[in-house]
């Protein structure tokens, strides 16, 4: 290939060549179009006839153009321009190349003696604008590459000219700014889309600038114009009366196609104008087609294409057919998903495509159409296995916004509220497994309605159902409803024999009583989970009833054989290769892994507490997938108090929050609430850390998310006390330990007793003797339940207590037993605590286990249990 070094800059001076060939003067600037411009010289020179296609106003004449320019002076000023946008009659084409080429009609061949004229000519040609008069333009051109060996041809068309000789160059939309949340200025303006909208909007006087407040609306604006550079410079015309937010929410409707742009370009007029250019070139059956495709969101497939637009007179083939040439003529975007080819229709020509669907009087019936393919499509992928998250892939040709838009038409007056309730049954699991609850809700109850009881059951009533329980026990907290609503469907779905559908619910019913702090009627649910599971002998049924068993097994304070059961689980998961596994919109290896954090705690390996907590918590950020993050963030954060990590807790609270707060999911919002409280009480905030628990534990009662609320209890029980509110303090506490003893079974029985002898301290100080008895009560269930954490805890209280005292030996001694217990995690406080505790007793109490305990630290052991 040859340099090019003569190559004009831009901003170089171009008179010359405006002068001898009517080139158009160049754009001042010509934004992210560096990497296209080099390309296309290299490709001008080395194959001598380029094609520049892409859909109207994506910049293809102003590519031909500064293209005309850089390469000025290697053609030695001999640049010839010809427009053929404003042609009128396919037989003006040859003249009018011919008069750019400076070429005199005469009689006779016009095309043999134009190429004969420039045959020995080293000139450059462009021909502008081709598309109308496409047949014509391909035969000159071609004529001119094969009979005139020098002459390089720079064509632009919405479409390929399917020339000999042809190289086709497809110009894409301008860059866009990267999809994510925390986008600040500087992301967006490095994107040419935002870097043009800003040049354009200052060009017609708005003054601001992108900060890191619009940011978002910046690139969402450009994104929804597809980056193509007309379509922003409209768009940015209009910055200066709506601002980023109000320019956004126009961009939602047909407005944009209005908008006025260029007085001297009809056919750049307007967004409307330049559609209109391309729709009156279509066949009618390349209209039919793209009006008809115009329902669909986002990517689609050709079965999707043709699901919607065959009719009596179209068929199949037909159809494929002219998707084909609506995306030669640049109308309809090629995409690659999933290692197969999608289409997608812009939107800006989707919303034009539109208008024409509502013109032609077929609107009704293809929206009829559209809702019955997605039905269709939705009703397929239920049939795979229930534990499986994502299973309606994009290649599936059903993009999240169709199925919404078809629940809207279903669910509208002029609707089919029958369709929309098989619509809404199916679709449920694709906005579960998004996490889009408050969606899912929304269509669920409207669906439930119109289904009459009378009828006899069905899938789609089980999973209407499945659908509603979930979404209301992560949004409105664990209601009796939510229990009822579990229990209908569990009914259904014994009835029906969907037994895929049973350990669903069951799962779910196992989390919804969990959380409700019923722990022995959720180890009633586990265990039917299991033996559901045990009967098929699959592995990942299996694993995940382990899980499920180990993590309420532990909420009951069996701690050594929650252990067990967990650890077989993840060993299980391990062996077979099994990943994340979701019943009742949670991942139940997640929840696993949460109860393995708690368990090895309480067992007391702080340190592989710690380390797995980490991994936890790292897992559920890149699974993204909110209700698996709060779940594990709300279970963890528990556990990262307890290690007394009380910075860390402060950053897990404030995400927690977060994530709940942005996805409406209101009983874990409560949830970091209570955890806030007892992490204000930990750092000494006392009077904030009881009116913050005070003020949440109504809600997380009416929501009866009692898992949280007995720690929070407890802690507002300590924290009354150090206020001085002795009365409410020993007989909120003195409730909870009876209903712990007497009705519901639970792990914090041991920390419960501990600290109603704090309470009892605090009130009588002079009196040990009752707070001796609880101190001791607690190390018995501790020893008792195998919470080897609870038991050290419990063991430096009385040792605190007994210090001065008579029993201070024995004290000592049951401190110091409790410390050789240990085989990992002495750097952490609740041991380092201890160790400090026991060498300040008087001398004759301790004796030489702590110093060799001390001297063999680097050489512990770790991750075994007692």
């Amino acid at each position: 290939m040859r340099a090019v070094a003569s190559s004009r800059p831009p901003g170089g001076s171009d008179s010359s060549a405006s002068m001898s060939s009517g080139l158009p003067a160049r754009s001042q600037r010509v934004i992210g179009r560096a990497e296209a411009i080099e390309a296309l010289i290299a490709q001008t020179l080395s194959c001598r006839f380029v094609t520049i296609i892409g859909p109207g106003g994506i910049g293809k004449t102003t590519l031909a153009v500064e293209l005309g320019h850089r390469l000025a002076r290697e053609f030695n000023d001999d640049v010839r321009y010809a427009d053929l946008g404003s042609l009128k009659a396919p037989d003006l084409v040859l003249p009018t190349i011919a008069a750019a080429l400076g070429y005199a009609v005469h009689s006779g061949d016009l095309l043999a003696s134009l190429t004969s004229f420039v045959s020995d000519r080293r000139l450059m040609l462009i021909v502008d604008c081709c598309e109308h008069v496409i047949d014509e333009a391909a035969d000159v051109t071609a004529r001119l590459f094969l009979h005139a060996p020098n002459i390089h041809l720079i064509v632009t068309s919405r479409e390929v000219l399917r020339a000999h000789g042809e190289t086709v160059y497809s110009v894409e939309p301008l860059g866009l700014p990267a999809e994510k949340e925390d986008l600040t200025a500087g992301d967006v303006l490095r994107a040419p889309s935002v870097e043009l909208l800003m040049q354009r909007a200052a060009a017609r006087g708005y003054v601001g600038r992108v900060d890191d407040a619009h940011a978002l609306a910046a690139a969402e604006i450009c994104r929804r114009l597809d980056g193509n550079p007309l379509a922003i410079e409209l768009a940015a015309s209009r910055l200066i009366t709506y601002g980023f937010k109000g320019l956004l929410d126009s961009l939602r409707g047909r407005a944009v196609l209005s908008w006025p742009g260029r007085r001297h370009e009809p056919r750049h007029r307007t967004l409307e104008a330049t559609l209109d250019w391309s729709f009156r070139l279509l066949p009618d059956v390349e209209r039919r087609v793209l009006a008809r495709l115009s329902i669909l969101t986002g990517p689609f497939t050709m079965h999707a294409a043709q699901a919607l637009a065959v009719d009596t007179a179209t068929d199949d083939w037909t159809v494929a057919r002219a998707v084909e040439e609506l995306t030669d003529k640049s109308l309809i975007a090629i995409l690659s998903v999933d290692d197969s080819h999608m289409y997608r229709i812009p939107d800006i020509t989707r919303f034009y495509a539109e208008m024409k669907l509502a013109e032609s009087g077929e609107r009704q019936e293809v929206l009829r159409r559209h809702a019955r393919f997605c039905v269709d499509t939705l009703q397929r992928a239920d049939r795979e296995p229930r534990h499986v998250i994502e299973q309606i892939s994009p290649s599936c040709g059903l993009h999240v916004g169709n199925v919404r838009a078809a629940l809207e038409w279903c669910f509208s007056s002029v609707g089919d509220a029958e369709l929309g309730t098989a619509l809404a049954a199916f679709a449920s699991r694709m906005l579960l497994d998004r996490s889009m609850l408050t969606e899912c809700l929304r269509w669920c109850e409207l669906a439930v309605a119109h289904i009459d009881d009378k009828k006899p059951l069905s899938i789609r009533a089980l999973r209407l159902q499945e659908a509603l329980a979930l979404c209301r026990m992560y949004m409105m907290g664990n209601e009796d409803q939510v229990g009822e609503t579990i229990t209908r469907a569990l009914d259904i779905a014994v009835s029906l024999g969907e037994r895929d559908s049973e350990l669903h619910l069951l799962a779910g019913y196992n989390l919804f009583l969990t959380r409700q702090g019923d722990y022995a009627g959720a180890l009633v649910a586990a265990e039917r989970f299991a033996d559901l599971a045990n009967g098929s002998q699959d592995p990942i049924e299996i694993a995940a009833s382990e899980w499920m068993l180990g993590a309420t097994h532990s909420l009951l304070g069996h701690q050594r054989l929650a252990f067990e059961l967990l650890e077989m689980g993840i060993a299980r998961a391990e062996a077979e290769g099994i990943g994340q596994t979701y019943y009742f919109g949670f991942d139940n290896k997640g929840r696993g892994a949460i109860g393995r954090v708690w368990t090895s705690w309480l067992c007391g390996l702080p340190e592989k507490a710690h380390r797995l907590a980490e991994q936890v918590l790292d897992a559920s950020i890149a699974q993204n997938h909110p209700v698996s993050t709060c779940i594990a963030y709300l279970y963890t954060t528990m556990v990262v108090l307890w290690l007394r990590d009380l910075d860390w807790a402060d950053n897990l609270v404030e995400t927690l929050t977060e994530v709940a707060n942005k996805h409406q999911m209101r009983p874990c919002r409560t949830g970091a609430l209570a955890l806030k409280g007892e992490l204000l009480l930990a750092k000494g905030e006392t009077e904030a850390g009881v009116a913050l628990l005070k003020g949440v534990l109504e809600p997380l009662r009416t929501e009866q998310l009692m898992i949280i609320r007995l720690p929070a209890m407890r802690a507002y029980s300590e924290g009354l006390a150090r206020i001085g509110d002795f009365d409410e303090a020993e007989s909120t506490i003195a409730d909870l330990v009876e209903h712990a003893e007497t009705i519901s079974p639970t792990y914090l029985l041991p920390e419960l007793l501990r600290t109603q002898g704090n309470i009892l301290l605090a009130r009588r100080p002079g009196d040990t003797g009752q707070a001796e008895r609880c101190y001791r009560k607690a190390l018995k269930q501790a020893v008792t339940d195998g919470a080897l954490g609870w038991e050290l805890r419990a063991a430096i209280s009385l040792a605190r207590l007994s210090k001065e005292t008579r029993c201070a030996a024995d004290a000592a001694g049951i401190l110091r037993r409790t410390l050789s217990k240990f085989t990992e995690g002495f750097e952490t406080a609740d041991l380092v605590e201890a160790r400090q505790l026991l060498r300040s007793m008087p001398a004759e109490h301790r004796n030489g286990g702590l110093a060799r305990r001390d001297g063999n630290r680097s050489g512990r052991r770790r991750d075994k249990p007692t």
